[in-house]
């Protein structure tokens, strides 16, 4: 069946182009499910390859690290309420099940926020950052985590403001705060919805949080159809 946006699809392209709108609206596989008419099986299999394929844009659009080199501070939860070829995304959708919790980095670069899970910080280093330890710096994972200008420990949904973000604010760059605390607010949503995530599946949902926030501006339907008619999901 010919479909420009899915290789070796059983759907015709009317029949994917509905449930991909009904992705960019952020439904879940069940209700969009029930509202095409599609399997739930069928849907979840589509909705992974299109979050793979997210995930590997937004490593593609990441830039080169910046020589910044941070302290922790513990960000408080003031505003709680402020949501090709399709081959494997990379081994980061690979998170280790002996690390808990999940941890990722955040930082910007232009107008744009980026993230990357960090299996290497646990919980206790972050701690020990944040009482003024440098407990990252004998461990090696400083060189790691010195582009990013926030740490969220997602195991308690806990943001983390890094010493370089502070003094950003400090001298009057709030749209960076502003902006992270925003996508936070977005992102916590968002996880949270899902009542417990598989530890293989939250790099993709945390890049498709990533795309959703940097093009909320943008028809994300019209976006993602000029991502796979570039980048064709393949599902053989």
């Amino acid at each position: 069946m010919k479909n420009r946006y899915l290789k070796g699809a059983h759907l015709s392209e009317r029949k994917f182009k509905e449930i991909l709108k009904l992705f960019s609206e952020d439904l879940t596989a069940t209700q969009i499910a029930s509202i095409s008419g599609v399997s739930r099986v069928t849907v979840n299999s589509y909705l992974k390859k299109i979050r793979q394929q997210i995930a590997r844009y937004c490593e593609l659009q990441q830039p080169a690290e910046s020589i910044v080199k941070p302290v922790i501070h513990e960000r408080h939860e003031h505003h709680e309420h402020r949501n090709g070829h399709d081959t494997a995304v990379s081994v980061k959708t690979e998170v280790n099940r002996a690390i808990k919790p999940i941890v990722f980095g955040i930082y910007r670069h232009a107008d744009r926020l980026h993230t990357e899970i960090l299996p290497d910080v646990s919980r206790a280093m972050i701690h020990a950052i944040v009482r003024g330890r440098s407990v990252l710096e004998t461990l090696g994972a400083a060189e790691r985590i010195r582009h990013f200008s926030n740490i969220v420990d997602l195991g308690h949904y806990r943001l983390y403001r890094l010493e370089h973000a502070v003094a950003a604010e400090t001298n009057g760059n709030i749209a960076m705060a502003d902006d992270i605390d925003a996508f936070w607010g977005l992102t916590k949503h968002r996880l949270a919805k899902f009542k417990g995530l598989n530890r293989n599946t939250v790099y993709l949902h945390l890049k498709e949080c990533e795309f959703r926030y940097n093009h909320r501006n943008e028809d994300l339907y019209e976006v993602l159809l000029n991502l796979l008619k570039t980048h064709t999901l393949n599902l053989s």
